[in-house]
C-alpha cells in the first residue's frame, strides 16, 4: 500500500510540475505579433511600421476594404504590377500587368496608404530584365510612390544560372529602378537567398526578407524588412494576405530623396 501511495504521489508532483511548465511556457508569437524591432529611430508614428502586399489573387479589393486596411493599423501596402504568364498575356513574350494593379493603387492612395510596387521577375539576362522593366514603367508613369519599387527574385526557374550569373542579372535590374528614379529594393526568401551573392547586393540595396518560421530571421546579411506571413487575415481583404514588418521610415526617406515619381527621360524611355 505504501509502495502505491508513494508512486501516486510522485505521478501528482511530476503532473503538477508539467503543469507549470506549461503554464510559464511562452505563447508562440502569432505571425501579426512578430517584429523585427520595437522602435525606429527617425520613426515618427507607431512601430513597428506593418504593411500588406497584395496582386490578383486577393481579388477584388474595395475602396471601403482599403480604409478597413487602413483602420487596422496597417500604414502601407506593395501593389504587384508585372509578372510573366502567358494565359494573361497578350504578348508574345507572356509579359503582363497585374490586373488588379490600377484599381488597387487608387484604393490604397484614396484610403490614406503609403503605395510601392514590386515585380515578380524571370529574367535571366539583361535584355529580359529590361522587357519587364519596361512594362514596370509604363505602369507607375504619373503615379506618387511612397514606398519601395522592389525586384521579386523567387523563382525556381531562375537558379539554372550560377550565383554570379543571376546575382549580376538581379544587380542590373535593381541599377536600372534606380535610373527610373525610385528607392530600389529585392525580395526574395531566407532559403531562396542562398541562390545569391546577398552580401554583395545586401551591401548596397535595400532587401525586404521573407521567413516564416514566427522569429526574426537570423542571416548574414542585412535587411530592413520582413514579410513575416502569407496567410495574415486584414479587415477588408478576402482571402489570405501578406503581412510585413519595417525599421526603415520608407516614406519619409523617399520623399526627403525625392524618389516618389518615375524619372522623365531615364534609359528605358531612350530604349524604347
Amino acid at each position: 500500500m505504501k509502495a502505491l501511495f508513494d508512486f501516486i504521489s510522485k505521478l501528482l508532483a511530476a503532473l503538477s510540475r508539467a503543469a507549470g511548465d506549461k503554464a510559464e511556457e511562452p505563447d508562440a508569437p502569432t505571425p501579426e505579433k512578430v517584429s523585427t524591432v520595437d522602435t525606429v529611430p527617425g520613426w515618427t508614428g507607431e512601430p513597428p511600421y506593418r504593411y500588406l502586399d497584395v496582386s490578383r489573387y486577393q481579388g477584388k479589393i474595395t475602396l471601403d476594404g482599403w480604409r478597413k486596411v487602413k483602420a487596422a493599423g496597417y500604414k502601407g501596402a506593395m501593389l504587384k504590377t508585372v509578372s510573366t504568364n502567358r494565359k494573361l498575356s497578350k504578348r508574345a513574350d507572356g509579359l503582363y500587368i497585374d490586373p488588379t494593379f490600377e484599381r488597387n493603387y487608387r484604393g490604397a492612395r484614396a484610403a490614406g496608404l503609403d503605395v510601392g510596387v514590386y515585380y515578380y521577375t524571370y529574367a535571366t539576362s539583361e535584355a529580359m530584365a529590361d522587357a519587364e522593366l519596361a512594362l514596370v514603367r509604363e505602369a507607375v508613369h504619373g503615379k506618387e510612390l511612397t514606398m519601395p519599387v522592389c525586384v521579386d527574385v523567387e523563382e525556381n526557374k531562375l537558379k539554372k544560372l550560377s550565383t554570379l550569373d543571376l546575382t549580376n542579372v538581379v544587380a542590373y535590374a535593381l541599377e536600372k529602378v534606380e535610373a527610373m528614379g525610385f528607392y530600389a529594393q529585392l525580395y526574395t526568401y531566407t532559403g531562396y537567398s542562398y541562390e545569391l551573392d546577398m552580401q554583395r547586393l545586401a551591401g548596397r540595396w535595400d532587401v525586404w526578407l521573407a521567413d516564416y518560421t514566427g522569429k526574426t530571421p537570423k542571416v548574414d546579411y542585412i535587411y530592413h524588412a520582413h514579410q513575416h506571413t502569407s496567410k495574415g487575415s486584414v479587415p477588408g481583404i478576402s482571402g489570405n494576405v501578406d503581412l510585413n514588418v519595417t525599421t526603415r521610415n520608407y516614406p519619409k526617406i523617399i520623399k526627403t530623396k525625392g524618389l516618389t515619381r518615375l524619372r522623365e527621360g531615364t534609359w528605358l524611355k531612350k530604349r524604347l
